[in-house]
């Protein structure tokens, strides 16, 4: 089918697309991740950013953005879109915030989506889209100069926590599991884990947690609920029915529902934690339960 048709126009008033053409004097040349499923949101936001004489990367995923997180050398700064498929502009910023603390990150969101609301603290800025880009530059240029600032205060966490984790493994020595399916979750936890100074084994269902633990006597099961083959509730009822040594076990869970914490005592689970995983948890559930594990 061909048709034609015929529309009057008049000449545009809006100008044309200019950008700011600032410098951020003394933060030239830092590394700016980008995080959009939009590339062509991405392009934009990258020849803004290479106007400034930044170096931005640009990822398509959260799962994109954390693999390119995970090679160095390291990042100083985020600016992530809200909505994305997978993995949001908040799930990828809770991960973001386990793994790297100090990194801060600003939202991109859309109006009358206030969602982010519920996270007070996860962002150091919110911009509401269409971007503008002199609103751009004032929070990409405070957010380079915050994070300039922190760099002593940074390396004098890294010294409190590698006293931590010396420390901490040893006044409660733990075998420990980690039965979890999602790659993400398990570095979270084994990061976290690490930190405190802990070699911890992964398992990636409920069936191969059972085989592992049968191998080697572990002291703390860190049990995802939800795992392909065998959930975590199956595998802890089987454990429990095993003669001998009873590890604690303690549920992951996502989505803590009214009635769940009853649930999981009655399969046989000592505790539970929410995902994400944080240090605050994990050091509290040792801690709670290590005296048990050595009586």
């Amino acid at each position: 089918t061909v048709f034609t048709f015929t529309i009057v126009t008049s000449a545009s008033t809006d100008p044309l697309r200019t950008y700011v053409h600032n410098n951020l004097a003394d933060l030239e040349n830092r590394k700016i991740l980008l995080v959009d499923d939009n590339i062509t949101n991405l392009r934009i936001l990258q020849e803004q950013l290479e106007q400034w004489k930044q170096e931005p990367t640009l990822a398509r995923s959260g799962k994109q953005a954390l693999q390119i997180l995970q090679q160095p050398p390291g990042y100083d700064l985020v600016i992530t879109d809200m909505q994305m498929p997978d993995m949001d502009g908040i799930g990828l910023s809770q991960t973001i915030r386990q793994l790297y603390p100090t990194l801060p990150i600003i939202l991109l969101s859309s109006i009358g989506d206030e969602s982010y609301k519920q996270y007070p603290g996860l962002f150091q800025a919110i911009l509401t889209k269409p971007i503008k880009q002199s609103i751009l530059y004032t929070l990409v240029l405070n957010e380079l100069k915050n994070n300039n600032n922190i760099e002593n205060k940074k390396l004098h966490e890294e010294k409190i926590s590698n006293v931590l984790s010396k420390d901490f493994s040893k006044r409660f020595p733990l075998n420990i599991l980690v039965a979890e399916d999602n790659l993400i979750n398990q570095k979270v936890a084994t990061k976290i884990l690490s930190k405190l100074g802990y070699e911890s084994d992964i398992a990636k269902n409920g069936t191969q947690a059972l085989e592992m633990s049968e191998e080697k006597v572990y002291d703390l099961i860190l049990m995802d609920v939800q795992m392909p083959e065998l959930d975590g509730l199956e595998a802890t009822k089987i454990i429990r029915k095993r003669p001998g040594k009873q590890p604690v076990i303690v549920a992951l869970t996502a989505n803590a529902m009214k009635g769940d914490k009853e649930e999981f005592l009655d399969v046989g689970m000592d505790d539970y934690i929410s995902k994400p995983t944080t240090m605050e948890n994990l050091v509290a559930v040792i801690k709670k339960w290590a005296i048990n594990v050595s009586a």
